[in-house]
């Protein structure tokens, strides 16, 4: 049977998405191995992979999540990192000898090292945005850009000579498209859908539907109360006055919430909870979202996709590009509503939710694009594309 590698990116909204794939690869009895972080080697080992820890991920690592600026210098830190990176990878990928590499699109190591060891490569989009790649030279005003970006050059011109490949900028490899790319949402939703072709596989959301849950918060209303769920995701999380903001939006007995809030918090700053009010570190999102009738979002891709499986609208507040850039397209396909996350009162939440709860034509869009979800082939269309690209891959006898 044929042996995957995966390469991703060590964060949550990366990684879960694949799961469910490296799982029904392992069902299928290939052998998956999985360049990641450390703290992910446990989930990856859960779902039938064997976690490799990648160079450079098992030291301390900054907790602080990055923002728009730190996310479009990342082409030029991991560039400067290559010499010392990718030799180690490569070295790896010849002991374990895959038959092919999947790899998030974000990364550059996987991407040389599938061009140095002429490996079938799959590339995998677990993030919104458009097609066509923006120049990824942007006029920052930090001074240090130019060394940064100087020494990005100078280490993958080391790199690419010392592997007798031919001269390559940064611009050019991100630019360049795999055979086949998973993106796991569904073509309709995606922004400027018309320039993404045949190599592109909308799959949708990827994740195994689990059993529902009951809905945690108790009664406190004799007529039913509007069920909420809020959530900003696991990485810019820490925002108690956020928190509060909700509790005064919600805490009439008509509203019943519950609340994520991730572990950078301090649960006690947030006491006293109304009674009409759950309010947890995390919670099974996929098992909740069943009973909820808005969801109060950050806008995370894999949030949203999830949401929308279950005809759920949203609020979505993003922070970062990508969030708007989803966000936008939640409102644009009328499946719910913007809120500004750096400047908004409890009132204008509230109302903002009101609104999307009582819009029929939201509810009746997020039915439809749940129906369009539902048949977009998830986990196992992209599992059965994988086993089919690799086996067009294989050399002819």
């Amino acid at each position: 049977m044929p042996t995957y590698v995966f390469f991703n990116v060590s964060a949550y909204g990366h990684v879960n998405p694949t799961l469910p794939i490296v799982a029904e690869l392992s069902r299928r009895g290939h052998k998956v191995y999985y360049f990641i972080g450390e703290s992910f080697a446990g989930a990856i080992q859960k779902a039938g992979g064997i976690p490799v820890i990648l160079p450079g991920t098992s030291r301390s690592q900054n907790t602080t999540p990055p923002g728009d600026k730190e996310i479009a210098l990342l082409p030029f830190l991991m560039a400067r990192e290559s010499p010392r990176i990718v030799p180690e990878i490569v070295a790896r990928l010849k002991s374990i000898n895959p038959d092919c590499i999947i790899f998030n699109t974000m990364l550059l190591s996987a991407r040389l090292a599938a061009r140095i060891l002429r490996l079938p490569a799959i590339g995998f989009r677990p993030f919104h945005s458009p097609r066509l790649q923006q120049k990824i030279i942007e006029n920052f005003t930090d001074p240090d850009f130019k060394l940064l970006a100087h020494a990005a050059s100078e280490a993958l011109a080391a790199v690419t000579t010392s592997y007798q490949l031919p001269a390559l900028t940064l611009q050019e490899i991100f630019s360049e498209v795999p055979g086949l790319t998973l993106v796991f949402l569904p073509k309709t939703f995606q922004v400027d859908a018309a320039q993404f072709d045949e190599r592109f596989l909308f799959v949708g959301p990827s994740f195994t539907a689990p059993p529902s849950i009951p809905w945690p918060v108790a009664q406190t209303s004799k007529s039913p109360a509007i069920r909420i769920y809020i959530s900003l995701g696991t990485l810019r999380n820490n925002e108690p006055d956020f928190y509060r903001k909700c509790f005064s939006a919600f805490s009439a007995p008509d509203w019943s919430v519950v609340m994520s809030v991730g572990d950078q918090i301090d649960l006690h700053t947030l006491e006293p909870i109304p009674d009409n009010f759950v309010v947890k570190r995390s919670v099974p999102q996929t098992a909740l979202l069943s009973h909820v009738d808005v969801f109060v979002t950050h806008g995370g891709l894999n949030s949203t996709m999830e949401s929308l499986y279950y005809g759920v609208p949203m609020v979505v507040l993003p922070s970062i590009k990508e969030q708007v850039t989803t966000a936008e397209r939640v409102r644009d396909l009328h499946l719910g509503l913007i809120l500004d996350r750096t400047d908004f009162t409890a009132e204008a939440l509230r109302e903002t939710v009101t609104t999307v709860f009582q819009s029929e034509s939201i509810r009746h869009a997020a039915r439809d694009i749940k129906d369009t979800i539902h048949s977009a082939g998830g986990y196992l269309r992209a599992t059965d594309a994988i086993v089919a690209f690799q086996q067009r891959a294989l050399p002819s006898a």
